[in-house]
């Protein structure tokens, strides 16, 4: 792939479907409950969510790609592709973890080591819209 021809149009499709990265409606009911009647924490974060973010650092713009496959049993995967304009190709990243889900926090322990400990809600009360740490990611499953 010559130049940067494929990677610029990438970037300007990236930048469109990111908004202006400010969640709205982000106030949460006490414990979460609004989004589902008898469902835990765990069982309400599963699924796969994703978010894209674009920033721009130093002789380069970078899109990342987050996604994280929640499953009820609590096992993880957490999958970042970071798309560097002066690359011009991807790089992927997987890591399994597990997550403990409480009313407002998550705690997501790596394989390998490493322990992050998450806010999150659900902007708007919707199912499909998760804020994980300040970030909005949409439900892909």
């Amino acid at each position: 792939m010559g130049g940067l021809g494929l990677a610029v149009p990438l970037f300007l499709m990236l930048l469109a479907a990111c908004g202006d990265g400010n969640p709205t409606g982000t106030e949460r009911p006490a414990g979460n409950e609004g989004i589902s009647g008898s469902e835990g924490p765990a069982e309400r974060l599963a699924g796969v969510w994703r978010t894209v973010v674009v920033l721009e650092v130093p002789g380069d713009i970078q899109a990342w790609s987050t996604t994280w496959k929640f499953e009820s049993d609590g096992t993880c995967l957490q999958t970042v592709v970071t798309q560097s304009l002066a690359e011009g190709f991807p790089r992927t990243t997987e890591r399994r973890c597990i997550f403990a889900a409480r009313d407002f926090d998550v705690s997501i322990s790596f394989a390998g080591g490493g322990t992050l400990v998450f806010e999150y809600s659900f902007a708007d009360f919707s199912p499909d819209r998760l804020i994980l740490d300040g970030f909005e990611y949409q439900r892909l499953a």
